[in-house]
């Protein structure tokens, strides 16, 4: 008798999701191969896909430059997973994950947000087109600014989002740009060098420290 992650491979192969390597792929029991489209969906060698709750759809690619694992995400149209881990993320259109990454509970990638290799999230929000380098650690933030994908807010490459106090007790999440009237696409960018770090922001202000830069209109 075939195993329920054939059977699962097969349902997905018939409504033509490309899976170039069907024997290295792992489709979860629990996965509703209804949740994921058959239109232009790639998955790539040695991905896993898990969780009642995921939704994959239309356009997107997994895992062309190594195995992504994915539990319990709703994906977009159009997205781009190169490589990672991501556990009950969203990611909404366009979104591009580099190779390495570690997406945990809470992350939403909004349209057009796009992060290099090997950054770790989690309880993050990243409005539309904010775009973070490589080597990040960027969680329990919430990051807005920028009008479009050409005027977008960026955290440069080894930048450390400090989420804890030196007593070791969990510090408040932080918001980086104007954040209420970010949301509608009309701000000033915001700019984070790279090779720095942040304590904590309040509103529109950021405490940082190393050699962060901040490019932030003034309110």
């Amino acid at each position: 008798m075939k195993n329920q992650s054939i059977l699962k491979i097969e349902k997905l192969l018939k409504k033509g999701v490309n899976i170039p390597n069907p024997d290295s792929v792992e489709i979860g029991s629990e996965v509703d191969t209804d949740r994921i489209s058959g239109e232009g969906v790639v998955i790539y060698s040695g991905c896993k896909i898990f969780g009642g709750s995921t939704l994959i759809l239309k356009n997107t690619r997994l895992g062309y430059e190594s195995p992504v694992t994915i539990e319990n995400c709703q994906i977009g149209t159009n997205v781009d997973l190169k490589g990672g881990f991501l556990r009950q993320a969203v990611l909404l259109d366009k979104v591009s994950i580099g190779c390495g990454s570690h997406i945990r509970e809470g992350t939403i990638l909004e349209e057009e947000a796009s992060i290099a290799h090997t950054v770790g999230l989690k309880h993050t929000i990243l409005l539309p087109f904010v775009t973070l380098g490589s080597l990040i650690n960027f969680c329990d933030c919430l990051m807005s600014g920028g009008t479009s994908k050409k005027d977008h807010s960026e955290v440069g490459s080894s930048y450390i989002h400090f989420n804890y106090t030196p007593n070791q007790d969990k510090a408040t999440a932080s918001l980086i740009g104007d954040v209420p009237n970010g949301v509608m696409l009309n701000q000033r960018p915001i700019f984070l060098g790279g090779q720095g770090g942040a304590r904590r922001t309040l509103s529109s202000r950021l405490w940082y420290c190393n050699r962060s830069r901040l490019n932030l209109q003034k309110r």
